[in-house]
């Protein structure tokens, strides 16, 4: 039986167009970073199509003219596809797969029409369309937050490519006597069609990537305030939750911050709700900056915020509670040419191993809140005690 490279060059882009065309219906339905990743990752798809799809038509030893825009049409493919994850994960663009499509370019000219000889047209352009292969690799690959099965899959099949796009080399660049006619020109015809194959198969796989962002997207919005960022509510009630069994079972104190901006209504009636949600943005960046790894912080509704500070009883909580307090004073947030000095009030209260749950804890920490707010505002109180916090810290003349 007859190996039939026309054939299967000609099923392979049609199956390739079938393939973007698929994903350009289904791209619609992303978000809009995720869809325009995906329209350039299909616009190499179809790019990949046309360089295949031309040598089923006209032979698979086309005439030096058409060779040399086909050439570059292929690489170019690879090199969107690597354009592709770069928008993907988020990194710069970068050069390295424009100036591989002009080596193509340049070796296709040159031993194309300059010293016609396509031996070493094939051979040496194997080289840099397997550099642009393993770069769509390495682009999936290289280190990122966490890596799923998608993305070995992805990475895995275009390592396969620039493989077989090497061994592809070595056949031609040896060919007889090393490697008989009939072995050369089967090994030949298998390389290409598999190298055509597999970037579509890759397709399958960048689109899963595509999905578990998108999960990882939607698992994230459903655990955070779509403001700030940072945890919400419900969040916190499962944080909380594990936090006290914790402190349960360890013995360990904990404790809980419920902070609220003072006269943050002025801010939305004098500038307006734009650069008052830009005001609990800037707050959030200046509470985090006064807080230790392990303590958490959430948005618990409009101006209000709650920090879970394990592993520390009421009076140091107190601590961390004045810290952020001066920390927002001494911080004017500037937004919009407006410059906002902010103030905070914060109640703390600490969990009471043997009663206490989420739902009291809170309460009380509300409980001392208001009662900072009644006090004057612009200090903290305990639940325990209220303690007075317009001027230096009387806890303690140094912060945890």
């Amino acid at each position: 039986m007859q190996f039939d490279v026309a054939t299967a060059l000609t099923l392979t882009s049609l199956l390739t167009l079938a393939v973007g065309a698929s994903l350009r219906f289904a791209a619609s339905r992303y978000p809009p970073q995720l869809r325009a990743t995906l329209r350039v990752w299909i616009g190499g798809l179809f790019l990949q199509a046309v360089a295949l799809f031309a040598p089923a038509v006209v032979g698979t030893s086309p005439e030096p003219a058409l060779v040399i825009p086909l050439n570059m049409i292929y690489a170019l493919a690879y090199a969107e596809m690597g354009r592709a994850v770069n928008l993907f994960t988020g990194r710069p663009r970068g050069y390295f797969g424009w100036v591989l499509v002009a080596v193509v370019t340049l070796i296709s000219v040159l031993f194309g029409l300059v010293w016609p000889d396509d031996r070493w047209r094939v051979a040496l352009n194997c080289l840099p369309l397997a550099l642009l292969e393993y770069s769509v690799a390495h682009a999936i690959l290289r280190e990122r937050p966490s890596l799923k099965p998608a993305d070995y899959l992805t990475g895995s099949l275009f390592i396969a490519c620039a493989a077989l796009a090497i061994t592809r080399g070595f056949v031609v660049l040896l060919g007889p006597p090393f490697v008989s006619h009939e072995t050369y020109a089967l090994i030949s015809s298998i390389v290409y069609v598999f190298s055509s194959v597999l970037p579509m198969i890759g397709t399958i796989g960048f689109v899963l990537m595509c999905g578990d962002r998108l999960n990882d997207d939607l698992a994230r919005l459903a655990m955070s305030d779509p403001l700030t960022g940072v945890y919400n509510r419900r969040t916190l009630a499962g944080l909380a939750a594990k936090a006290m069994d914790e402190s349960a079972r360890s013995g360990k104190p904990l404790s809980l911050l419920a902070l609220d901006i003072d006269h943050f209504k002025r801010i939305n009636d004098e500038f307006g709700h734009d650069v008052g949600d830009e005001t609990l943005c800037g707050m959030v960046g200046l509470i985090q900056e006064s807080l230790h790894p392990g303590q958490i912080l959430c948005r618990i509704g409009g101006e209000e915020f709650a920090i879970l500070v394990p592993d520390l009883g009421e009076t140091e909580a107190c601590l961390v509670a004045e810290r952020v307090r001066q920390h927002v004073a001494a911080s004017p947030l500037i937004i919009e040419s407006h410059s906002l000095s902010l103030r905070v009030s914060i109640g703390v209260a600490a969990f009471d191993r043997g009663i206490g749950d989420l739902t009291s804890l809170l309460r009380d920490a509300d409980r001392a809140l208001y009662s900072a707010k009644r006090a004057g505002r612009d200090r903290i109180a305990a639940a325990s005690q209220t303690i007075a916090a317009g001027g230096p810290s009387l806890l303690a003349p140094t912060m945890p």
